[in-house]
């Protein structure tokens, strides 16, 4: 691809991102009652709801941010703008999360096309990038343990930056049965062990390789 066509406008736009819960639209949308951020987490999708829920249960993840920012870039010579779907902050800082069907990415597509764009555009700019697969979420049926788990966690209270939201319940302090304590630990270890896997993907070796 010429490197014209990757020229970069700027790192990011003052645009503020779209707000994507509405009464109506396609698709499963809705938020989800994060601890790791003031406001609730926003989905669009499943597979977003799916990804927060591992978000949320990793004690690596230190903040989730849904939507965070809207970066304009150009491409083929025509102002593009992205949106990550989550941003993240671990310990190693701030990583872009896009979350995506398997499907969507095993054709070439107009779509995959702008996200290996928006996906330079970023690694240019020095930001971390990567890409989640509904297949990464869906594996060992990790999802309804942890819908399980979460459905008898202590609800969350008031927002409070610096809270330790790999506790049980960081708010007051109280304890889960041994069998619960147990299943919480478990599920911890196995979500920061599928992100470190996610995070170590090269995202070009997700994409079709006729658009490389």
């Amino acid at each position: 691809m010429p490197k014209s066509s990757q020229a970069l406008v700027s790192s990011s736009s003052p645009r503020r991102p779209r707000r994507i819960v509405t009464v109506s639209g396609r698709g499963v949308r809705g938020t989800f009652p994060t601890r790791k951020s003031e406001k609730p987490a926003q989905f669009e999708s499943l597979n977003e709801a799916m990804a927060l829920l591992v978000l949320e249960v990793a004690a690596s993840v230190k903040s989730i941010s849904t939507q965070p920012q809207v970066f304009e870039y150009l491409h083929d010579e025509r102002p593009r703008r992205y949106t990550p779907d989550v941003k993240i902050e671990t310990d190693i800082g701030s990583t872009f999360l896009e979350i995506k069907d398997d499907k969507a990415l095993a054709t070439y597509s107009q779509a995959v096309v702008r996200l290996r764009s928006a996906m330079r555009h970023l690694r240019q700019r020095g930001h971390r990038f990567c890409i989640v697969r509904r297949s990464d979420l869906i594996a060992n049926d990790l999802q309804g343990r942890l819908q399980l788990l979460l459905s008898v966690r202590p609800a969350r209270g008031r927002y409070r930056p610096g809270l330790n939201t790999a506790l049980w319940d960081p708010e007051n302090g109280t304890s889960p049965s041994a069998e619960i304590h147990q299943k919480w630990e478990s599920a911890k270890r196995e979500c920061d062990d599928l992100l470190s896997r996610i995070m170590r993907q090269d995202p070009d070796d997700l994409l079709p390789a006729l658009i490389r």
